[in-house]
C-alpha cells in the first residue's frame, strides 16, 4: 500500500464499506422477524422510486465535482447540484401526494399511498450525501467517505430496528427508521465541508457556463441513468403489482445479495474514477484491463458460495417466512456477480466521452429485463432465473465497450502538461 497509493485508498473505502455492511446484515437479521414480508415489500417500493429521482435529483452534476482543475469551480458546480437537488426533492413529494389515489389503485395499498410524499425528504438527504462524498473523493479524503458510511448504515439499521422494537412494526416505522441514517451522514459532512458554503470569488465560472461545458452531463449520462434507474426499481415495482409478499421476498434476496457487491463496487468505482481522470492517452487500456481482470477473480469465492448455500442461508439467518429469498438469491447471482465486475470501469465512459454508447446500451439493458417480466408465462422463479443469466451475458458485451472505449481513448494524442480529455467530459446502477 506504501507503494501503490491507489491501493491504499481502495483499502480505506473497503474498510468503511464492510463494516457497514455488517451492520446493515445484522439488523436485517432482526428486522426481518420485526416486520412482515409485505411490509418489506411496501417498503421496496418506496425505497424504488427514491433510488430513480435520488440518482437524477442533481442533473448528474455531482460527478463532475471531481473533474475541474479549480477547487472553486467544484464549489460551485456543488452548489448548483443542491439546488437541482432541492427542487427535485420538493416535486417527488408534491407528485406522490397528487398521485396518492394511482398508488393505491396500482398497488392495494392504502398506507403505502399516505406515506408515500416523503419521498422528497429521502430523496433530498440521499442526493446530498451524495454530493458531499464527491467533494471529499475530490479531496482524496477516503477516510472521511469511509467513516461516514459506517455512520450512516448505522443511523439507518439502528433506527429500523428501534422502530420496530417500539412497535412500529408497519410502514411508517421502515421509513421513518431509515431516515436517520442519510439525515446524520449529510449533517456530519456539511459539517467537516465548510469551505463549500464560503463566498466564492469573482473571475471563476458562472453556473450557467459551467453548466454549458458540462452540458453532456444532463444530456447524455442523466438519461442513461434514468434509464438504468428505471432498470434496477423496475423489476420490484412489477412485482409489486402482483404481489407485495412477493417483492418483499425479492428485495430481501437482492438487499442481501448488495453486501458483497457493496463491499468493493462503491469503493473501487469512488477511487478508481478520480484515477480514471487523470490517466493520459496510452495508458487507459492496461488499466482498465488489469481491473476487469482482478474484478474477476474477486467474484470467484463469495458468488459460487452465495449460489450454493443461499437457499439454506436465508432460512437459517431470516427465519421460515422469508423461504423464497433464498431461491431467488440463487438465481440472480450471476447477473450480481457480473455486476460487481463492470461497476468499477463503468465510468470509463464519462472519462472518454463515450457516454453515447453507454446511452444506447442502458436502453437495451434496461428494456430487456422488464420486457421479460412482463411478458413471460413462466413461474417468478423460472423467470428470474432466465433473467440472471440474460443480465450477465449482457454485462459481459459491456466489458468489451469498456475495453474498446479505452483503445480509442489512447489513440488520441498526449496533452503535455495538462489534464487529458476528462476535464472536457461529462458522465452506474453503480450500481448499476
Amino acid at each position: 500500500m506504501t507503494k501503490y497509493p491507489t491501493l491504499r485508498h481502495i483499502t480505506v473505502l473497503v474498510s468503511g464499506t464492510a463494516v457497514a455492511q455488517m451492520v446493515a446484515l445484522g439488523a436485517s437479521v432482526i428486522t426481518a422477524r420485526l416486520f412482515t414480508p409485505a411490509t418489506f415489500g411496501q417498503f421496496a417500493i418506496y425505497g424504488s422510486l427514491v433510488s430513480i429521482v435520488a440518482t437524477i435529483a442533481s442533473l448528474r452534476m455531482d460527478l463532475t465535482i471531481v473533474l475541474p482543475e479549480s477547487d472553486d469551480e467544484a464549489r460551485r458546480i456543488a452548489k448548483v447540484a443542491t439546488v437541482s437537488n432541492a427542487i427535485a426533492a420538493a416535486m417527488a413529494s408534491m407528485l406522490a401526494f397528487l398521485l396518492h389515489d394511482v398508488i393505491m389503485s396500482a398497488y392495494g395499498s392504502k398506507e403505502l399511498a399516505t406515506w408515500m410524499p416523503l419521498v422528497g425528504l429521502s430523496v433530498f438527504f440521499l442526493a446530498q450525501v451524495t454530493v458531499l462524498q464527491y467533494w471529499f473523493n475530490r479531496k482524496q479524503d477516503y477516510r472521511t467517505i469511509s467513516l461516514n458510511r459506517v455512520q450512516q448504515m448505522i443511523g439507518s439499521s439502528s433506527g429500523q430496528v428501534a422502530a420496530g422494537a417500539l412497535g412500529a412494526t408497519s410502514l411508517p416505522g421502515l421509513i421513518l427508521g431509515t431516515v436517520v441514517g442519510p439525515t446524520f451522514a449529510f449533517f456530519n459532512l456539511r459539517r467537516k465541508s465548510r469551505e463549500l458554503l464560503a463566498p466564492i470569488p469573482d473571475g471563476v465560472a458562472s453556473s450557467a457556463e459551467l453548466l454549458k461545458r458540462y452540458r453532456r452531463m444532463p444530456l447524455l449520462n442523466l438519461p442513461n441513468a434514468l434509464i438504468d434507474g428505471i432498470r434496477l426499481n423496475g423489476i420490484p415495482l412489477l412485482i409489486g403489482l402482483v404481489a407485495l409478499d412477493t417483492v418483499g421476498q425479492f428485495n430481501r434476496a437482492w438487499t442481501i445479495l448488495q453486501v458483497p457487491i457493496g463491499l468493493m463496487n462503491s469503493a473501487i468505482s469512488q477511487v478508481f474514477f478520480q484515477k480514471l481522470a487523470r490517466v493520459q492517452p496510452g495508458e487507459m487500456y492496461p488499466l482498465v484491463k488489469s481491473t476487469i481482470i482482478r474484478s474477476l477473480l474477486i467474484t470467484i469465492v463469495p458468488f459460487g458460495t452465495v449460489y450454493l448455500v443461499s437457499p439454506w442461508f436465508f432460512l437459517f439467518l431470516f427465519g421460515d417466512q422469508w423461504d423464497l429469498a433464498g431461491d431467488i438469491a440463487r438465481a440472480l447471482t450471476p447477473w450480481l456477480a457480473m455486476q460487481l465486475v463492470t461497476s468499477p470501469i463503468s465510468t470509463i465512459f464519462v472519462v472518454t466521452d463515450k457516454q453515447s454508447w453507454v446511452l444506447a446500451f442502458s436502453i437495451v439493458f434496461a428494456a430487456a429485463p422488464l420486457s421479460l417480466l412482463y411478458f413471460s408465462p413462466l413461474p417468478l422463479l423460472t423467470t428470474l432465473t432466465l433473467l440472471g443469466a440474460m443480465m450477465a451475458v449482457m454485462l459481459v458485451g459491456f466489458l468489451s465497450m469498456a475495453l474498446a472505449a479505452a483503445r480509442k481513448f489512447d489513440a488520441r494524442p498526449p496533452k503535455a502538461g495538462t489534464v487529458p480529455e476528462a476535464d472536457q467530459t461529462t458522465d452506474p446502477e453503480a450500481h448499476a
